[in-house]
């Protein structure tokens, strides 16, 4: 055997026999992984917006009762101009009880998840339209003469969607501080509901 022969017998020998890259093992571990990535992608999407919207829910009962017991908003400032004395009553009874609500609330905001100077944009867009809806509908009233029917009638209307607002809030928390608010301010907001729609209804 001459030394070439000799070289290429080597080199030969010392060759490794590499088999597939991708086995057929490989491939099915590879698509698993992918296909439990997507999983946890797509679930945590979903988890994502469900915890948004359930935030929501709560910054939309928070921003409410905060709305409606500002002595600067539109309920408050054209109670002054209603004349029947018993309206003006179960206003005042109503402020009354938003303002207790609302010091309780502020206090436990960062436990259920509100930052209160942070309040997501859709909720804060359907606060600020209806802020103006009631402002537009009592200025109009006073022009007109009739802001004992129109206060009536927005302030039972207000106290409606705020009560729908905080059942939805309420059947969704976990929160046990959260809860007893939520159920307080519920029971005293019925009780003046009740009044004034007796009120409403003797007219």
């Amino acid at each position: 055997m001459d030394n070439k022969a000799y070289l290429d017998q080597i080199a030969v020998k010392g060759k490794v026999k590499s088999g597939p890259i991708f086995t057929p093992m490989l491939i099915k571990i590879i698509a698993a992984g992918v296909v439990a990535l997507i999983t946890l992608i797509i679930v945590g999407a979903v988890i994502s917006s469900s915890n948004s919207k359930v935030t929501q829910t709560y910054e939309r009962a928070y921003l409410r009762i905060t709305n409606l017991a500002n002595a600067k908003g539109p309920l408050q400032v054209y109670a002054e101009k209603v004349k029947d004395s018993n309206l003006r009553s179960y206003a005042l009874t109503f402020f009354s009880s938003l303002k207790t609500t609302n010091v309780s609330l502020s206090g436990i905001s960062n436990n259920i998840g509100i930052k209160p100077n942070d309040i997501s944009k859709t909720v804060k867009g359907e606060e600020d339209a209806n802020t103006a809806d009631l402002e537009a509908s009592f200025n109009n009233a006073v022009l007109t003469g009739t802001i004992d029917e129109v206060y009536a009638s927005k302030f039972y209307q207000q106290i409606s969607l705020l009560l729908a607002i905080e059942a939805e809030a309420r059947a969704k928390t976990t929160n046990q501080q959260f809860a007893s608010v939520l159920d307080q301010s519920t029971n005293d907001i019925v009780i003046i509901q009740n009044q004034l729609n007796e009120f409403n209804s003797g007219k």
